[in-house]
């Protein structure tokens, strides 16, 4: 298999994901944030964080 990006992993077990949308780390959202930051991210919307 041939790919024009290399694959990335990390091992690192203090590496925090983080959110595209808002400042917090991803395992910080509770359901509505993550749904929120979901629909930001995925129509490209000009707006903050929900906690705002």
């Amino acid at each position: 298999m041939t790919t024009s990006e290399p694959l990335t992993t990390t091992t690192d077990p203090l590496a925090v994901l983080t959110c595209d949308v808002c400042p917090h780390p991803w395992h910080e959202h509770d359901p509505l944030g993550v749904r929120y930051c979901n629909a930001t991210a995925a129509s490209a919307l000009p707006r903050g964080c929900i906690c705002s």
